[in-house]
């Protein structure tokens, strides 16, 4: 109810005074306008126009990324910027000056406005490139949009010029003018991709909020599919809140392409609101085979574009930084991608833990493991993120594992009360939430806290160092049989990524199989004993000779290859029949629904 109330001179004054130094500052703040154009798709090149009106400093330095977060690679996007050129208001061109490789200095010491103008070339579809095509265009705000620096939590808004009849898919907020989106800071503006062109759109709603599903080329997911993986996607999500309490978004875009990348940057990649995912193109391609994957990105919401490592945060575009955490940030995100799907009904016990025990043979099959741990696997990661190094190990399976064994132990030690996720609800509401990054003495801290044990010589010896764990005794918490089979560890010699539903091979080590074979780098694996390559058994052709069809350039031909091998042990997961009362508890605790 509102009443009239005597309001005194004194305070008058002061309210006028308030609203004087709050017009000058909204006057004095940083307007920023960002014109992505596209007019004719067959340039295969963006028109990127930056306008700054409020410009109240002597000079004024402008920066363009360097690398995109969660794809560990220095891509130089400036390598891609064509008829770079600054004028001011009036439209007299202005000097400036590289001061680094990605960032340019004006003075603009009697300068209010500056306009920014240079074409973009966009070439590669791949997760951390742009891309131009005849009947669409895509791109990441992180290659296409300058810093003004100093000025990181200033809104900004973009305006699209795109073709006629083409859509237009972003995760920024959206204004009155559908072709006008807002960001709230440049992180969010530079982590958001943008789709325009044809393709075809799918939106439903998880918790009342709007989720697009963007499938490329039009067609290519058809319509039965669309809506049963939807309905899992729905599922999962709603996993996600059960853990974190709530969704830290307005709405949320899925972006798959069921098309081959155009470089190694393949898989998916996660972004605050949105993520983007190549799939296998054609019939093959099904929901159960998309949705683990699609959890996974999912779960970044929180873990990485929410709560990260603080040696990210905040991000600096402009070069490498590394950190010993990506065993958590990607690590806790592989563990939680399948048990979410485990919890949302979409796999069963059996199937969740032979997984959880394939993480185990993907540790312990590794002769890196020996040498490196999983915080200097994370470290390391920037020498050979998309590309093949001599020796390494995953941080992924690493992580996936320990995440694994943390869980059942802070179960076992609070005689269930306690799990996992209190250690994720933690990081999530006592460091993002309060604007800050974690280090690994905080996780440490916070996994002694939610367990009451000290942790200490867990990161000492599984996280820092290179021990085994000791997993008959760890699962046992959980009422669970370690079962340990032989077998011959297949040794190709090559690194490979998909490629048109077959597997195109990206090196081949000296002397290797593959080598002996003469099989060489761009060759296209279609075909293993008679079976589509990607349905194939890879894992049983150690000590076997494989029949490949392969197919390089215009020519397909069959090749032998023998395959050489090692002998490792594969891990598997039974539950024990006479388990104790607490052992139940926590198994039962550990694989409720």
């Amino acid at each position: 109810m509102y009443k009239h109330q005597r309001i005194y001179p004194a305070l008058i004054a002061i309210i006028l005074l308030l609203s004087v130094q709050a017009a000058v500052g909204q006057k004095s703040g940083l307007d920023i306008t960002y014109t992505v154009s596209l007019k004719d798709p067959a340039t295969r090149q963006f028109h990127i126009t930056t306008d700054l009106r409020n410009i109240d400093q002597k000079q004024l330095d402008l920066a363009l990324p360097t690398w995109t977060p969660g794809w560990y690679v220095v891509e130089n996007y400036y390598k891609n910027v064509l008829r770079f050129k600054i004028t001011d208001g009036n439209g007299k061109q202005l000097p400036f000056r590289m001061i680094k490789k990605q960032t340019w200095r004006v003075d603009t010491s009697q300068i209010e406005q500056l306009r920014i103008e240079y074409d973009y070339a966009a070439h590669v579809l791949a997760l951390n490139q742009a891309k131009i095509a005849d009947d669409m265009a895509f791109f990441t705000g992180i290659q296409l949009f300058l810093e003004p620096v100093g000025h990181r939590e200033t809104p900004s808004n973009v305006r699209f010029d795109i073709p006629a009849g083409w859509r237009l898919v972003s995760p920024l907020k959206e204004t009155s003018d559908p072709m006008v989106f807002r960001a709230a800071n440049y992180d969010t503006l530079v982590d958001a991709p943008a789709q325009m062109g044809k393709f075809d759109l799918t939106t439903f709603e998880v918790d009342s909020k709007p989720h697009h599903f963007v499938a490329y080329p039009a067609g290519a997911f058809n319509a039965e599919k669309t809506k049963a993986y939807t309905e899992m996607l729905s599922k999962v999500t709603l996993e996600h809140k059960e853990i974190f309490g709530d969704l830290p978004y307005e709405k949320f875009v899925y972006y798959y392409f069921f098309a081959p990348p155009e470089s190694n940057a393949s898989g998916a990649l996660e972004h605050q609101n949105s993520f983007v995912h190549f799939a296998p193109a054609g019939e093959r391609t099904t929901p159960q085979q998309l949705i683990t994957t699609g959890a996974h990105e999912f779960f970044h919401v929180w873990n990485v574009k929410r709560f990260r490592p603080a040696e990210m945060w905040p991000y600096d575009y402009s070069r490498e930084q590394e950190t010993p955490l990506l065993w958590v940030s990607e690590g806790f995100t592989s563990y939680y991608a399948s048990l979410i799907v485990y919890r949302a009904g979409l796999i069963n016990e059996e199937q969740y833990l032979g997984r959880t025990a394939g993480a185990v043979t993907g540790v312990e099959s590794n002769e890196a493991r020996h040498y490196i741990a999983p915080a200097n696997a994370s470290v390391s990661t920037w020498v050979g993120y998309d590309s093949p190094v001599a020796f390494s190990i995953s941080y992924y399976t690493a992580g996936q594992n320990l995440a694994g064994l943390l869980d059942i132990s802070i179960r076992n030690d609070t005689n269930g009360a306690k799990s996992l996720d209190d250690v994720m609800r933690e990081l999530y509401n006592g460091f993002y939430k309060r604007g800050r990054g974690f280090t690994s003495e905080d996780l440490l801290a916070v996994i002694n806290r939610v367990s009451g044990k000290n942790y200490s010589e867990f990161f000492r010896k599984f996280v820092y160092g290179t021990e085994i764990p000791d997993y008959d005794t760890i699962f046992g918490y959980a009422g669970l049989d370690v079962e340990r089979t032989e077998r011959k560890a297949p040794l190709f010699g090559f690194s490979i990524r998909n490629r048109d539903g077959g597997y195109l091979i990206n090196s081949v080590e000296p002397n290797s199989s593959a080598a002996k074979a003469g099989l060489v780098r761009g060759d296209l694996i279609v075909q293993a004993n008679g079976k589509p390559a990607q349905d194939a058994d890879w894992g049983t052709f150690g000590g076997t000779t494989v029949k490949l069809r392969v197919t390089r350039g215009e020519e397909t031909r069959d090749v032998d290859m023998a395959v050489d091998f090692r002998n490792t042990t594969t891990f598997g997961l039974k539950p024990l029949p006479d388990a104790a009362a607490k052992q139940l508890r926590v198994r039962e605790g550990w694989l409720s629904r």
